[in-house]
């Protein structure tokens, strides 16, 4: 028997920092490798629509520092990273060429209006030195960044698709299936965005038999296109109900998310399948850097102040926090404290985000960081007066569970999965609700002899869960699957 983890997401992965799934999926990784000498990784190639069984060492480095993968200074080893870095390179090289090739016709009456703006850009760039300045242009490069990618994928990315579709997936036979008989299939990547993929998963585990284990993390662009780009929850859904046919267990981070799945499978009318919850591990890297003497982040807030950590996207409510902020400027004037935004802007928030620079109200006491080292982020963590998290909806709440394990007072909405994360050690608020927002934010600033009562017993009665605990209650499903197999085939 060999577990198969799929690390498609990972070999693909192109940032210089690990999101949410994707950190999900590699500590789960380490750690199943740790304990486990059957692992086996495999990735989706999209351009010859098959599974490649890929190494450890091919993946980007960004995942390797992530899961501890030491590098070996053998002669051997090292000819395969060279090898790796130069196919890495030419698919880049290749990649940026077929863009120019496609791009350069159809946006070239764009050439005449880029020059103007450059020299415009140049001849001011002396002038423009105010940190408000510096992140608008942050912020404007990553905007354009994003369009640029989402235009790619809404055009080539369309075509190829629709190519695609009007092929048939090449049957696959067991003598050359990747996955054999008895073999165990985990799947925890974000893999929506390659086509085909959840198709040539099926035939490969139709050949062989395999069992796969499946993670939906929450059904956000299903039950909420209005939070998601055009046609992402089209895309999304059509890989939610692929991977629940082909699953024989869905994983999940919540009680909450498995209510909202089987309701939707229920609907739906998919194949039932088993749903099991699973405990996310704390972040070991941020509390290995809270228990160490931090050195002073980039940004040295200039008051007492507290922190929303969290990806600025529309579903996270940040608009409640700026409207409180306003009243609270109102009725404390210099003794309101700073509200430290730390998180990378998302979908739907360029209007928040222009609210909070030009509000002469509040744009020296609301202060955004988008990119925030974990190192930065355990010195928030440590000198904040207290936390807050504002969502509407969820699939966990990591940031409550980052604060609590931290040893920190939060304040949280009380919907969705949140209550889950945070238990009886924060105190919660409605979303929608101003007034009881503000009511626990006020009393936290002028009471902090109740935010020590309540981190005093947060720190007596939080439980810290480790990535490999994670890791071992899904090593124990898949060997309860493998077994039961093996009890089938007997």
């Amino acid at each position: 028997m060999a577990l198969w983890i799929d690390v498609t997401d990972l070999y693909h992965w192109g940032l210089g920092h690990l999101t949410g799934i994707q950190r999900t999926s590699a500590s789960v990784l380490s750690e199943l490798m740790a304990v486990r000498s059957d692992v086996r990784l495999f990735a989706f190639d999209p351009s010859a629509q098959t599974l490649r069984e890929v190494d450890v060492r091919s993946l980007p480095r960004v995942v390797r520092h992530h899961i501890g993968l030491v590098e070996s200074t053998a002669p051997g080893d090292l000819q395969v990273s060279a090898v790796v870095g130069a196919a890495r390179s030419y698919t880049l090289r290749d990649a940026i060429v077929r863009a120019r090739v496609y791009w350069g016709p159809k946006l070239g009456f764009l050439k005449p209006t880029i020059r103007r703006l450059r020299a415009a850009f140049l001849r001011q760039k002396g002038r423009w030195k105010s940190r408000e300045t510096v992140e608008a242009a942050r912020d404007f490069k990553r905007s354009a960044r994003r369009l640029l990618a989402l235009i790619w994928r809404n055009s080539t990315g369309r075509q190829r698709t629709a190519k695609m579709m009007l092929s048939e997936v090449r049957p696959v036979e067991l003598k050359t299936a990747l996955f054999q008989p008895g073999d165990v299939c985990l799947a925890l990547s974000a893999t929506w965005g390659f086509s085909r993929y959840g198709d040539v998963i099926a035939a490969n585990t139709h050949a062989s038999g395999v069992k796969c284990v499946s993670m939906l993390y929450d059904l956000i662009p299903t039950l909420f296109p209005q939070w998601v780009l055009p046609g992402q929850s089209q895309m999304i859904t059509l890989w939610v109900r692929q991977q629940i046919e082909n699953a024989e267990v869905i994983l999940t981070i919540s009680e909450f998310q498995k209510k909202e799945i089987s309701k939707y499978i229920e609907t739906d009318r998919l194949p039932h399948r088993t749903i099991e919850v699973v405990h996310l591990g704390d972040n070991p890297k941020l509390m290995a850097a809270a228990g160490t003497s931090l050195p002073l982040p980039r940004y040295v807030p200039e008051r007492r102040f507290v922190i929303c950590v969290s990806t600025l996207d529309v579903r996270k409510n940040h608009g409640l926090l700026y409207r409180v902020w306003q009243r609270l400027i109102e009725e404390l004037g210099a003794d309101c404290p700073q509200l430290v935004l730390i998180g990378t802007p998302h979908l739907h928030v360029s209007d928040f985000l222009h609210q909070i620079r030009h509000d002469r109200s509040v744009n020296r006491v609301i202060v955004h960081l988008p990119d925030v080292a974990d190192e930065e982020l355990a010195w928030y963590y440590r000198n904040c007066a207290f936390t807050i998290y504002p969502s509407i909806y969820e699939g966990w709440g990591l940031p409550i569970s980052e604060s609590l394990s931290l040893g920190r007072y939060c304040i949280a909405a009380n919907r969705t999965s949140l209550p889950e994360a945070g238990g009886d050690l924060v105190d919660y608020f409605d979303p929608f609700d101003f007034a009881g927002c503000y009511q626990l934010v006020r009393r936290a600033i002028a009471d902090p002899d109740y935010v020590r009562t309540c981190e005093e017993r947060i720190r007596a009665n939080y439980v810290p869960h480790t990535w490999a605990m994670t890791a071992a209650h899904i090593s124990g499903i898949v060997d309860r699957l493998s077994s039961a197999d093996r009890q089938n085939v007997v």
